[in-house]
C-alpha cells in the first residue's frame, strides 16, 4: 500500500505510514482467464475474474509511551480484468484496465488508550469498495503452462483516512504489487488442419 504522504499527528499520536519500507507484505490469488487471438496475428484479448488477498503495509503509530505497527491483517479483493497484448512464440507481453471489490474484515483489535483507539478508528476510516488499476506484465507459454510477472499500479484510492472531527490532516493509500504468476491452461483449441 503507498501511501501520500510522511509522519503527522493525530492528537498526540504520531502516524507513520512510511517507517515500513520493506515491502515484504505478500499474498496469493487465483484467477480465470480465456485467452482469444485477435485474426492471424500475434495479438490477443485476456479478460479475466480473479480473487486476490494480501498483507497491508503497516502504519507505525506511537506516543509519549509506547510505539507498535498497526495493519489491516489481509486485504481481500474480487477482480475483473480485460487485458490485450502481443505473443511472439512462447513470449507474451500484456497491459489492460482491472477494476476491485475489496471484501472488508472487520477489526478484531482494540486500544485501552482513547486517543490511540481514536486513531486507529480514523485510518480504517471511508474504505472504498471499488479501485481501479492497471495492470502490465511479460510471459512465456511453454506448453499448457503459463509463466507471468506483472506489476498493477492503483488508479483510485484504497482508503482514504481522515479529515476526522477537528483535525485536517488527510492521508489517501493505493494499492501496489508485484505479482508473480504460475498458470495452466485447461482448454486450447486444436489448430485447424
Amino acid at each position: 500500500m503507498k501511501a501520500d504522504r510522511y509522519a503527522f499527528r493525530y492528537n498526540s499520536i504520531l502516524i507513520d505510514p512510511l517507517a515500513d519500507q520493506s515491502n515484504d507484505e505478500t499474498g496469493n490469488s487465483i484467477t480465470l482467464f480465456g485467452r482469444w487471438k485477435i485474426g492471424q496475428t500475434g495479438w490477443y484479448l485476456q479478460p479475466e475474474l480473479g480473487y486476490m488477498s494480501a498483507l497491508e503495509t503497516p502504519i507505525l503509530l506511537s506516543n509519549a509511551s509506547s510505539a507498535f505497527p498497526y495493519s489491516n491483517s489481509r486485504i481481500r479483493r474480487l477482480d475483473a480484468r480485460l487485458l490485450g497484448g502481443y505473443q511472439s512464440g512462447p513470449l507474451r507481453l500484456f497491459a489492460g484496465p482491472s477494476i476491485g471489490y475489496y471484501l472488508f474484515n472487520s477489526r478484531n483489535f482494540t486500544s485501552p488508550d482513547p486517543e490511540l483507539q481514536a486513531a486507529m478508528s480514523a485510518l480504517d476510516a471511508n474504505p472504498k469498495r471499488w479501485q481501479a488499476s492497471v495492470q502490465a506484465g511479460a510471459g512465456v507459454t511453454l506448453g499448457r503452462l503459463d509463466l507471468n510477472v506483472r506489476y498493477e499500479w492503483g488508479l483510485s484510492p484504497y482508503k482514504q483516512s481522515f479529515p476526522a472531527p477537528g483535525e485536517s490532516p488527510f492521508l489517501t493509500r493505493r494499492m501496489q504489487q508485484l505479482v508473480l504468476e504460475g498458470g495452466f491452461q485447461l482448454y486450447r483449441r486444436s489448430k485447424s488442419k
